[in-house]
C-alpha cells in the first residue's frame, strides 16, 4: 500500500511538471501579442516599411543598432516571414537574440536605368545599375553601328529578370527599349511570350533566344492583381560593353553571389589604421561589396547610392551621372562617378577606400581576334588587357602601358604596380579590348595626389582550359591615400570619369588632359606601320562617305593604291618579261659553266649588263608594298568602323563583318577538333575568301614567273608553291576586308600584266648571245 502511495505521488509530480513544460513550449511558439499603438507609433511604423524599389529612404539606415551594422543582417524571429530572396540568409547575425526586433527592415533589391536605347535620344548608351554593392551592372550602346555580332535573336530589353512564383519578375525597364515602348514596367511579372509559358527568369531568356529582330510578340503580364497582354516589336541585340559574367560566359540572369564581381564596387581599405587582411575581402563589419545600399534616382541623369556603417559611424555615398550630348559636350561616352565619405561620429576618423574598375568587356570573336592583338612590348596579349597611363606634371610626359591579362593571370605583375606622387598622376586606368575600352579617369581638376596604389587585378576565375586562358576577365583597383574625416564635417569627395566607348580616334581624343588623351589606345605597332595605317584609314573613310559600303570602299582603296604604284608595277612587269626573253641565253651559260660558279656568275653579270637588266628590280615592288600591306592589315584589324560592317547587307550572313573571317558555314560538327575548334588551327567556320586569295596568288605565280633555268630555280619555285599553302593556313582567320583587298589587288595585277605591251613586240632586236670566253 505504501508503495502505491509513493508511486502515485511520483507520477503526479511528473504529470504536473510535464504539463507545465508543455504550456511554456506552446506559449513560446505563439506569435507575440500586438500592442496598441498611438499615432506617433503608427507614423514611425509607416516610415520603417519597405517601399518600392526606386523610392528614397533618406537616412533611416542611421537608426541601425551599432552592434549589428545597418540592421540588414539581423536574424529573423520564429514565426516571422522569411527574408526576401535577394538578402542572403548567410548574412544574418547568429548572435542576435531571437526576441529582439530589427532596427530597420532589410533593403530590397533595386535596379535603375540611366540613358536610353533610342539612338535619337541625347544619350549614347543605356546603363543598368544595381544597389547590391552599388555596382554598375550593364552598359549597352544604342547606335545601330554597334550591335551584338554573335547573338542574332530578338531583343526586348535588359530587364534584370528574377524568378517569381508566377513567372519572371521585371526589375528594370530602360527607356527606349522595345519593352518600354510596349508599356512594360518594373514590377510586372511576365507569364508568357506568345504561346510559350514563362515560369522563371531563365525561361524568359531561352524563349527570347528563339525569336528574331523585328518580330512582333505578345507579352502576357501580371500587374498587381490584373493580367494584361502587351504587343512588342523586338530589336537587334545591342553591343554590351560592360556586362556580368561567370567563368568568361556572359550572364543575362544574375543569381546573388553566383557571378564574377560587378564593375565599380567600393569598400574601405582601412579604418583608423586597421587594414584588410591578406585573405580578407573586406574589413570585419564592413559589408559594402554584397550588401544592398539605399538607392534613389536624383534626376534623369543621376542615381545616388548610400550606406551607413553605424558601428563605424561612417556614411558612404556613390553617385552615377550619365553624360548627355549637348552643344558643349558633343562627345558623351562617359559616366561621372562621385565617391563621398562622411563621418557621422564625434571623433575624427582616418579611412582609405578601394575602388574596383570596370570589367566584363565583350569577348566576341575571340578565336580570331586574339591572334591579331598588337602589344607595345614583345609579350602576347589577351582578349582583354589592363591599360594604364601615368603623367608627369613636371615634364608633361608619362608612361603608357598595356598589361597583358596573361601575365595578370600568371601572377607575374607586381601588386603595387603604380602610385601617385606630387609629380606623377594617373591619367587613366581600365580595360582595353580590340574595338572598345572602359577606363577610369580621375578628375582633371584635382590638385593633390589621391591614390596610394594602382593595381592590375584578375576578376573571377582563370578558365580551366589552357587554350582559353586569353579570355580571363581583368580590371584595375584604385586605393586612395588615407583620408582624414572630421566629425560631423562635410566629408571628402573624389570624382572620376568612366569612359565606356568605341576606339574611334576623334572620340578618344576628347578624353584626357594636358594634351595627353586616350587616343594612344589605338596602337598600330611601329611608327612606320602606324603612319601608313592612319593614311589608309583616312582614305578608306573618305570613300565610305561616298558609297556607304566598306566593302566597295576597300576595293576603291585597292584601286587607288595600285594606280599610285603603277610605275613600279610596270617596271616590274617589263623586268619579268626581259627575264623571260633572256632565259635561253641564261640556260646556255648554265650548261656551259656547270660546276664553275665564278665563271658562270661572271657571264651572267655580263649578260644582264649588256641588256640593262637588274634581277633585283622585280623585288622593288614587293619591298614598297610591305609597309602598305602591313599598314592596311593593322588598320583593317583595328578600325572599329569595320566591326559589323557587311559586304552585301544585313540580310546576308556571309561576310557580314568585314573585320572578321567571312564564315561561309560552320564546319566544326564534321571536321576534326584540332582544326575546327575555337582554339584549333582553322577555327569553327569554313572561310572561302582566304582560299580565293591563295588561288589567285598561285595563278599569278604560274602566269608571270619565268620557267626555271636550273634545278636550283626549279626547287625555289616549288618551295614558293608550298609557301602559298602555308600562307593559306596562316591567313585563314584574317579579316575578310583584308582578303577583299588581296583579291582586288590580284585581279588588278593580272589585268595590268595582260594589258602591258609585250617587250618582244616593242623591240626590233633580240638578245645577242654572249660569246664564250
Amino acid at each position: 500500500m505504501e508503495k502505491r502511495i509513493v508511486l502515485f505521488i511520483v507520477l503526479s509530480i511528473a504529470v504536473f511538471a510535464g504539463n507545465l513544460y508543455l504550456q511554456r513550449l506552446l506559449q513560446k511558439n505563439q506569435p507575440a501579442p500586438v500592442a496598441v499603438k498611438n499615432e506617433d507609433d503608427k507614423s514611425k511604423e509607416d516610415k520603417d516599411k519597405v517601399v518600392p524599389a526606386k523610392n528614397d529612404k533618406g537616412k533611416d539606415t542611421e537608426k541601425a543598432d551599432p552592434k549589428k551594422g545597418d540592421g540588414k543582417d539581423n536574424e529573423a524571429k520564429p514565426g516571422d516571414p522569411a527574408p526576401p530572396a535577394e538578402v542572403p540568409a548567410e548574412n544574418a547575425d547568429p548572435a542576435a537574440p531571437a526576441a529582439e526586433a530589427p532596427a530597420t527592415p532589410p533593403v530590397p533589391n533595386q535596379h535603375f536605368a540611366l540613358g536610353s536605347f533610342d539612338p535619337n535620344s541625347p544619350y549614347r548608351m543605356l546603363v543598368t545599375l544595381t544597389n547590391r554593392g552599388a555596382a554598375l551592372e550593364r552598359v549597352e550602346f544604342n547606335s545601330n553601328r554597334f550591335l551584338e555580332l554573335e547573338d542574332r535573336s530578338g531583343y526586348l530589353g535588359s530587364l534584370a529578370p528574377a524568378d517569381n512564383p508566377q513567372g519572371c519578375l521585371v526589375q528594370v525597364v530602360g527607356a527606349g527599349t522595345p519593352a518600354a515602348v510596349a508599356g512594360l514596367q518594373a514590377g510586372d511579372i511576365i507569364t508568357a511570350i506568345d504561346e510559350d509559358q514563362i515560369t522563371n527568369a531563365a525561361g524568359l531568356i531561352d524563349t527570347l533566344r528563339k525569336t528574331k529582330p523585328n518580330q512582333q510578340v505578345q507579352v502576357s503580364i501580371v500587374r498587381g492583381t490584373a493580367t494584361e497582354k502587351l504587343s512588342a516589336t523586338l530589336a537587334r541585340v545591342p553591343a554590351q560593353i560592360i556586362r556580368p559574367e561567370k567563368d568568361t560566359v556572359p550572364l543575362q540572369v544574375l543569381q546573388p553571389g553566383n557571378h564574377d564581381p560587378l564593375s565599380l564596387l567600393l569598400t574601405l581599405q582601412s579604418i583608423d589604421g586597421k587594414k584588410i587582411g591578406k585573405d580578407e575581402k573586406e574589413l570585419a563589419g564592413v559589408d559594402l561589396y554584397t550588401a544592398n545600399w539605399e538607392g534613389k534616382q536624383v534626376d534623369e541623369q543621376t542615381v545616388e547610392f548610400s550606406r551607413v556603417l553605424a558601428a563605424e559611424k561612417l556614411r558612404i555615398i556613390k553617385r552615377y551621372r550619365l553624360a548627355k550630348t549637348t552643344d558643349d559636350t558633343p562627345v558623351a561616352w562617359h559616366l561621372n562617378v562621385e565617391i563621398e565619405l562622411q563621418n557621422t561620429g564625434e571623433e575624427a576618423r582616418n579611412v582609405a577606400y578601394l575602388l574596383n574598375g570596370p570589367n566584363g568587356l565583350p569577348i566576341e570573336g575571340w578565336w580570331y581576334l586574339h591572334r591579331n592583338r598588337i602589344s607595345r612590348s614583345w609579350g602576347s596579349l589577351g582578349v582583354r588587357d589592363v591599360a594604364l597611363r601615368m603623367d608627369s606634371s613636371a615634364s608633361n610626359t608619362g608612361e603608357s602601358v598595356l598589361i597583358s591579362s596573361l601575365t595578370i593571370a600568371d601572377g607575374t605583375v607586381d601588386p603595387l604596380y603604380r602610385e601617385e606622387t606630387d609629380d606623377l598622376r594617373l591619367l587613366y586606368a581600365g580595360v582595353d579590348s580590340q574595338y572598345f575600352a572602359s577606363v577610369l579617369l580621375p578628375d582633371g581638376e584635382k590638385t593633390t595626389p589621391w591614390l596610394a596604389e594602382i593595381r592590375a587585378e584578375q576578376v573571377g576565375q582563370v578558365p580551366s582550359d589552357a587554350n582559353r586562358k586569353k579570355l580571363v576577365n581583368v580590371s584595375c583597383e584604385l586605393m586612395s591615400n588615407t583620408l582624414k574625416l572630421e566629425p560631423n564635417g562635410p566629408g571628402v569627395k573624389h570624382s572620376y570619369q568612366l569612359f565606356v566607348g568605341p576606339k574611334r580616334r576623334e572620340v578618344l581624343a576628347a578624353y584626357g588632359r594636358d594634351g595627353n588623351t586616350l587616343e594612344e589606345l589605338i596602337y598600330f605597332g611601329w611608327p612606320i606601320w602606324g603612319a601608313v595605317a592612319k593614311v589608309m584609314l583616312t582614305v578608306l573613310h573618305f570613300f565610305y562617305s561616298i558609297v556607304g559600303n566598306y566593302g566597295i570602299a576597300i576595293i576603291m582603296l585597292t584601286v587607288s593604291v595600285r594606280l599610285l604604284m603603277f610605275p613600279l608595277s610596270r617596271k616590274q612587269a617589263l623586268s619579268a618579261q626581259k627575264m623571260q626573253e633572256l632565259q635561253p641565253e641564261m640556260k646556255r651559260i648554265n650548261d656551259k659553266y656547270k660546276g664553275k660558279n665564278e665563271d658562270r656568275a661572271r657571264a651572267m653579270q655580263e649578260l644582264w649588263r649588256k641588256h640593262n637588266y637588274n634581277p633585283m628590280g622585280g623585288c622593288l615592288l614587293a619591298f614598297v608594298q610591305l609597309p602598305i600591306f602591313l599598314g592596311l592589315y593593322r588598320s583593317l584589324m583595328i578600325d572599329v568602323e569595320l566591326r559589323g560592317s557587311p559586304l552585301f547587307g544585313e540580310s546576308v550572313r556571309w561576310c557580314s563583318n568585314l573585320a572578321a573571317p567571312d564564315m561561309l558555314f560552320r564546319w566544326d560538327g564534321f571536321v576534326p577538333h584540332f582544326l575546327s575548334s575555337e582554339t584549333g588551327w582553322l577555327g569553327p567556320y569554313f572561310n572561302l575568301l582566304p582560299l580565293i586569295t591563295t588561288g589567285l596568288f598561285l595563278v599569278q605565280q604560274k602566269m608571270f614567273m619565268p620557267p626555271p633555268t636550273d634545278e636550283q630555280s626549279a626547287m625555289q619555285q616549288k618551295m614558293m608553291k608550298y609557301m602559298m599553302a602555308v600562307m593559306a593556313v596562316m591567313f585563314y582567320t584574317v579579316a575578310s576586308g583584308l582578303c577583299l583587298y588581296f583579291i582586288a589587288s590580284s585581279l588588278w595585277g593580272i589585268g595590268e600584266r595582260k594589258l602591258l605591251p609585250k617587250m618582244i613586240g616593242s623591240s626590233k632586236t633580240k638578245p645577242t648571245p654572249v660569246a664564250a670566253k
